[in-house]
């Protein structure tokens, strides 16, 4: 089931933020979006998750309208991670986690054996197991980004929509969360993760959309999309490309663009 987004157009206020944004995610690969600061992309992704309303053009899960999905289906089907990782009220990781069942249980009922499962294959995904037993007020902030991310990963969401998921961890975790979304894709979920890091888009993402002053500047597979235009237009840098082991080109800031 792809995503998809058509002549998307959304104001916060009188401020003109999404201009006509157009791209269509398939599911089964991790597409990252970028882009400067104030370019769109924490708006566009809420905008995927029906948490803000457009002003004109569409979103749609295959071949269903979002603003035609009830609540109930939705939130089986797009599990979003924002970017503040806020808690407001102090309960167990366990039971943090196990409220990523809410959309798969019936009012007042208790967890089932699909519920538990649910959750052990979220906080072994997130390296989480071992802060079970734990609250939220003895987590540091990397710890407990990890948990809210196994809180979405228990609801078996088709979509995963996590806004800078990279942002409070070191980096051995942030390299676990990137073979994790990586996991996560080739099991056929759609992954959008709004990234800042060149880097780690390069190494990560099968195709990448980047943003600039609330259009697409380019949109297709990272290597074309993280070129040297592109980024010279979204970001107004030079860029060096260099080969990682692997044989990605990774492209490296060096310097701003001349004027």
């Amino acid at each position: 089931m792809d995503l998809n987004v058509r002549d998307l157009e959304v104001s916060l206020g009188a401020r003109k933020v999404l201009r006509g944004v157009s791209a269509n995610l398939t599911a089964g690969r991790i597409t990252a979006i970028l882009g400067p600061n104030g370019s769109g992309k924490t708006t566009l992704v809420k905008s995927l998750a029906g948490l803000i309303e457009p002003d004109a053009g569409s979103v749609r899960y295959g071949e269903k309208l979002l603003t035609r999905i009830d609540l109930a289906e939705r939130a089986k089907t797009i599990g979003y991670l924002p970017q503040d990782g806020s808690v407001h009220w102090n309960v167990g990781v366990r039971e943090l986690v196990a409220l990523g069942r809410l959309p798969h249980r019936s009012p007042f009922a208790g967890l089932s054996h699909d519920d538990q499962a649910a959750i052990m294959m979220a906080l072994a995904a997130t390296d989480t197991i071992g802060l079970a037993e734990r609250r939220i007020d003895q987590l540091s902030g990397g710890e407990r980004a990890r948990v809210l991310l196994a809180r979405v990963l228990a609801g078996r969401p088709q979509w995963l929509l996590a806004d800078e998921p990279l942002a409070s961890l070191d980096p051995v975790h942030q390299l676990d969360m990137l073979a994790q979304l990586r996991g996560l894709a080739a099991s056929g979920m759609g992954v959008v993760i709004v990234l800042h890091d060149l880097v780690q888009a390069a190494r990560a993402a099968d195709d990448v959309l980047l943003m600039s002053e609330g259009r697409v500047v380019a949109f297709g597979p990272a290597r074309e999309a993280l070129a040297h235009a592109p980024l010279r237009e979204a970001f107004g840098v030079e860029v060096m490309m260099v080969a990682d082991a692997d044989g990605h080109l990774l492209p490296v800031p060096t310097g701003r663009t001349p004027r």
